[in-house]
């Protein structure tokens, strides 16, 4: 087995602190150029699957979530790239309010750039090693086959939230346990 077949550790400790480290730094640069208080924002390290940040918020509670596999093998393009893009969707946020703005539109990429981030949308790159997070299917049945949905269908369907028809004979699907 290769070193690019094991698997990627996550951040460490100390790894952690200079990530949070570098996102509030961030946030006084951001302070500094538009000249207003934007205040210090939660910093997580619980993200899975192929997305390295992720700006949110939830019930009022703004917070910016990194992936800590991804993070780890990537670790300076994260601090020079993933923290400043993280932190334009907060300012940007702050600034125009997300109901305003398209997420990467042009407000947010005039933020990043601001910050020193490369305006992309996304970052592609190997993630031999990172784990992936995994759908889980249940089977389902209509009047002419059977079918797999994942668990976020599964999910809408438990919770009364949605239908689906089978595409063929337009029936019901049910679940099949």
């Amino acid at each position: 087995m290769s070193d690019a077949d094991l698997p990627i550790q996550p951040l460490t400790d100390a790894q952690r602190h200079l990530v949070v480290r570098a996102t509030h730094a961030c946030v006084l640069h951001a302070e500094q150029l538009y000249q207003r208080a934007f205040g210090m924002i939660s910093v997580r390290f619980d993200l899975s699957g192929r997305t390295a940040g992720m700006y949110r918020v939830r019930r009022g509670a703004r917070m910016i979530r990194y992936n800590p596999y991804i993070f780890a093998k990537y670790f300076d393009d994260g601090l020079a790239q993933t923290v400043p893009h993280e932190v334009a969707h907060y300012i940007t946020d702050i600034v125009h309010g997300l109901r305003k703005v398209r997420p990467h539109g042009p407000e947010w990429r005039a933020i990043a750039q601001a910050l020193g981030a490369d305006p992309k949308a996304t970052f592609s790159a190997d993630l031999s090693g990172v784990p992936q997070r995994r759908q889980r299917l249940f089977l389902y049945r209509c009047n002419c086959s059977e079918h797999q949905l994942t668990s976020r269908r599964h999910n809408k369907i438990h919770r009364g939230e949605g239908v689906y028809l089978c595409r063929h004979c337009r029936a019901p699907l049910v679940y099949r346990a």
